[in-house]
């Protein structure tokens, strides 16, 4: 035998016990859940027996540890409290009152606290009451414990539809990573400064477009984005106080619903069962099931209301009256009651709302302004000067940017929406009246209502296309969600020019109307 040989031998006689020992005694306190390593997140856990750390994660409520039920027995957690935190915000901890199933994970959320950086290192003293059952029945105990871990969450972007059917999958690209599910909601790492897009999806033959198709995340948790199904484009007569739905396939007016005096601005909900209609020539809003072609609730807002927006999610309407004072109203659309009402001034006209802040944007008239607008307080943040008597705010799909119709200085208004500023001022025809983009956000388009024309723009140099001659006095301009045809109602003349986008050729007139002005889909609002 060699004298190496002999020598380990002899080690192992001497010092092999405490080798046994140690080894033992570390898988004792790796199965209590004293010991449990984790490479990946630094991970450090003494106590909490008989529970495990699995992982951790960024939730809604806030930060989110998952533990596990190791018991091998349903346990009953009662309340759990923290003592100490560091390197987390927040000390209010939700994970109470729930039953937890043997190898079943459950969480436990810092309520209202932001999730740590990735990379810092935080610890959690963590104490459970809970009552776990054994063949002798429900005993009560309580298991305390130490979590530190090096962070490693990202910070989560969620995509959320709305109206597509339940089940459907939908596509969603953001930050060169493509995701198909069947589920409302596709959350991606959230990556500054970096674009998205979405798909349009087709079902029975039946195709629905994305009211915001693309664009660049600011720095936000979540979008919503309502998937809209080619449908009836809704038409407000003024002439004869009436609501006009043209069937798009056919390009005929199938329905003609009697609203109030002199309806003019048009807004349907994202899910396209209710249209509203301002009514110029009294004060009161109607609201329109499109299901029973009735009108459900005539809403009393300011005097002479004008402008109408939905809000992306659907639950609120955005009402502009006055045109020589001016009031902004906001009506829930589950009952119709009113939310808020102030007076802005300013001879408020036209308004639309942001599809990422949530901010309303709203022509004033009489001030040569738009006002920027908190929806939660309707309080005024900011006044955007821009040319002479705005009448029509419309937002880019992508909501990088505002384009405002200046009326007396047949000019547009481009606003940067990032810093409410305006970058640039867009020559025209003679009185601009309404404006919208196309869904790709190439193309916009400008209804000039006194040289009887639309101006068709690129988006990208601000140069003129095209120049679309169409009926007398045009009002109102709506692009359908494919983006194949855009829609003009002619207020002088009573008809509907509707426009080829790729020809910028009109290929039909509808004349089934009376002094049309406001025109919209679910994915518009109009003035």
């Amino acid at each position: 035998m060699s004298r190496r040989s002999q020598s380990s031998l002899e080690y192992i006689a001497t010092y092999g016990w405490a080798i046994l020992i140690i080894v033992v005694v570390a898988a004792l306190l790796y199965s209590m859940g004293i010991f449990s390593p984790s490479p990946s997140l630094s991970l450090s856990v003494t106590g909490l027996s008989p529970f495990t750390f699995i992982t951790q994660q960024c939730g809604s409520g806030g930060f989110v540890l998952v533990l596990g039920n190791s018991a091998g027995s349903v346990i009953e957690i009662k309340n759990a409290s923290i003592v100490r935190p560091s390197g987390i915000n927040g000390s209010d901890l939700v994970g109470i009152n729930q039953s937890v199933a043997p190898d079943s994970d459950f969480n436990l959320i810092f309520y209202n606290s932001s999730c740590p950086v990735p990379g810092v290192f935080y610890t959690v003293n963590i104490e459970i009451n809970y009552t776990i059952t054994t063949p002798f029945g429900p005993q009560k105990s309580i298991s305390k414990g130490v979590i530190s871990a090096r962070s490693s969450i990202q910070p989560t972007l969620s995509f959320n539809e709305i109206g597509l059917p339940v089940g459907t999958a939908w596509t969603v690209t953001y930050a060169g990573e493509t995701k198909t599910e069947p589920v409302s909601s596709i959350s991606f790492v959230y990556i500054a400064g970096q674009r998205f897009s979405v798909k349009n999806v087709t079902i029975d033959k039946v195709s629905y477009f994305p009211s915001v198709s693309a664009g660049e995340v600011g720095n936000i948790t979540s979008l919503y984005i309502d998937f809209i199904p080619l449908r009836d484009m809704y038409v407000s007569d003024g002439g004869s106080s009436t609501l006009s739905a043209i069937d798009t396939a056919t390009n005929q007016v199938v329905l003609n619903i009697s609203v109030n005096s002199n309806p003019q601005g048009v807004a349907v909900t994202p899910n396209g069962k209710f249209v509203y209609v301002t009514n110029h020539g009294n004060s009161f809003v109607s609201v329109v099931d499109t299901d029973t072609n009735t009108v459900v609730a005539n809403v009393s807002v300011g005097i002479n209301p004008v402008g109408v927006a939905i809000d992306p999610k659907g639950d609120t309407a955005y009402v502009t009256s006055g045109t020589k004072g001016g009031t902004l109203t906001e009506i829930n659309t589950s009952d119709y009651a009113i939310k808020l009402s102030s007076v802005i001034g300013g001879g408020p006209i036209g308004i639309a709302v942001s599809p990422f802040s949530g901010f309303l944007y709203v022509a004033e008239s009489t001030s040569d302004s738009v006002s920027v607008i908190n929806a939660s307080d309707i309080s005024i943040i900011k006044q955007i000067p821009v040319g002479s008597y705005p009448t029509s705010v419309t937002i880019s799909p992508d909501g990088l940017f505002a384009y405002v119709t200046n009326n007396d200085s047949n000019t547009v208004s481009v606003i940067d929406l990032s810093d409410n500023k305006v970058i640039r001022n867009i020559s025209v025809g003679t009185g601009p009246y309404s404006a919208a983009v196309s869904p790709n956000d190439e193309v916009l388009y400008v209804v000039n209502k006194f040289s009887n024309n639309v101006y068709v723009i690129n988006t990208s140099d601000y140069s003129l296309m095209d120049v679309i001659n169409v009926g007398s006095e045009p009002s109102g301009v709506v692009v359908n969600p494919n983006g194949e045809y855009l829609y003009v109602s002619n207020y002088a003349s009573s008809s509907v020019s509707v426009i080829s986008a790729s020809t910028y050729q009109i290929t039909d007139t509808i004349t089934a109307v009376k002094d049309p002005t406001g025109i919209a889909d679910a994915a518009s609002g109009s003035i």
